[in-house]
């Protein structure tokens, strides 16, 4: 007899390309112009409530969205619906988000676009240890994690070269045709009933999560101060335009780094991918610290790019070896918690010492910024390892 076909990740992954096509075009460029168009006298203001709002609603949305398809999932095996009632809400709202006339608009499209887009995504976090086994979970996450570069470097390109409905509709498409790929393929698998799914996290759980919330803290340093670092440190005159190259040449990175860690995270125990991939990002830090020049800089921005994607797929692989599988919807809701409250706590951190040190030498402040991310990363990465894992062979 001949055996069942394993199930393809990148099918199973296409579907998070495009929800960070979404995410990184409307969080990273296109709700600041909007704002700035509609409201341009408040547009800071405008802009940080709307933020911090869409924050606090989606990590609300995950986790309500993750307990129910974890039922839905006990039920019928699956949790396909989640996906397509997410993606129908969210479509007019990416348009909607491109195109609203006032301010008032755009706040009821950007609460639907967290609504049908945490609706979706939530729940489809889950997808991997739904369908792959955990053999191959390594593999998969790097899927998952090239995926995430890959789609936040289209967002960004979409976002500088077109602009209105033309924008929200090429997003749209993104986000439709990586859900139709995933959806289409999910539906010819057998799906997997569990026991009606409680929601209990372990030491082991939380510690992950603390883990990540650490280094997500110096992620969320390194690109909140990017911008400062090369207006201020670097003395380069247009600091928009080369930070947004700093960033592509970091996002272009992390696919290949993403890639690369995916057969060492089944191999090798996966902290130790993580705590590589940590100390790479760390010395290129430093190294980017001390730049005396945009090239080096850049040069920097490649290595962090490509370890950052290494410690994406270890960091989704870990995830999947230690949060309950029969609860795994929920329990990433609160697993991305970590993420959400890093952008909060990065900005709140790292502020009043970069005003601190610019005060006694302009750009001193964000070489210092720098530096506290890879204290942040250290913290996380020694955190890490009160992990207990099985081993890949157990």
């Amino acid at each position: 007899m001949t055996a069942p076909a394993r199930p393809q990740a990148w099918r199973l992954g296409a579907m998070w390309f495009g929800i960070q096509v979404v995410w990184t075009s409307v969080l990273g460029l296109i709700l600041q112009d909007r704002v700035t168009a509609l409201d341009p006298a408040n547009a800071v203001a405008a802009y940080a409530l709307i933020a911090i709002a869409g924050s606090g609603l989606a990590a609300v949305v995950q986790i309500l969205a993750g307990l129910f398809s974890d039922r839905r999932r006990a039920a019928t095996g699956h949790r396909l619906a989640f996906y397509r009632v997410g993606v129908v809400v969210a479509v007019p709202a990416i348009v909607g988000v491109t195109i609203a006339p006032s301010l008032g608009w755009l706040w009821l499209a950007m609460i639907a676009l967290q609504l049908g887009m945490n609706v979706a995504g939530g729940p489809y976090q889950a997808i991997v240890g739904d369908y792959i086994e955990p053999e191959r979970v390594g593999r998969a996450s790097s899927w998952m994690s090239v995926f995430q570069f890959s789609g936040s470097v289209v967002g960004l390109v979409l976002a500088i070269a077109l602009h209105g409905a033309l924008l929200g509709s090429a997003l749209a498409a993104c986000l439709v045709a990586g859900w139709w790929i995933t959806d289409a393929y999910a539906r010819t698998l057998p799906g997997s009933r569990d026991a009606a799914p409680t929601l209990r996290l372990d030491a082991n759980a939380w510690t992950v999560i603390v883990s990540r919330g650490l280094i997500n803290v110096g992620f969320y340093t390194l690109f909140g101060f990017l911008f400062f670092f090369v207006r201020e440190s670097l003395g380069v005159a247009d600091a928009r335009s080369t930070t947004g190259i700093l960033f592509l040449a970091f996002t272009i990175a992390g696919v290949a780094g993403a890639a690369v860690a995916g057969a060492p995270a089944d191999r090798l125990d996966k902290r130790v991918v993580v705590t590589v991939a940590c100390g790479a990002i760390a010395l290129a830090v430093g190294a980017f610290a001390a730049a005396p020049t945009f090239v080096v800089a850049l040069v920097c921005a490649f290595g962090a790019g490509a370890a950052w994607g290494a410690f994406f797929t270890a960091d989704w692989a870990i995830a999947y070896a230690v949060l309950p599988g029969a609860a795994l919807a929920s329990a990433m809701g609160v697993w991305n918690l970590a993420a959400a409250a890093a952008q909060v706590v990065a900005p709140a951190i790292t502020r009043p010492l970069v005003s601190y040190y610019d005060a006694r030498s302009m750009g001193l402040g964000p070489r210092v910024a720098l530096v506290c991310v890879i204290v942040e990363f250290a913290l996380g990465t020694a955190l890490l390892w009160r992990v207990r894992l099985r081993r890949a062979s157990d």
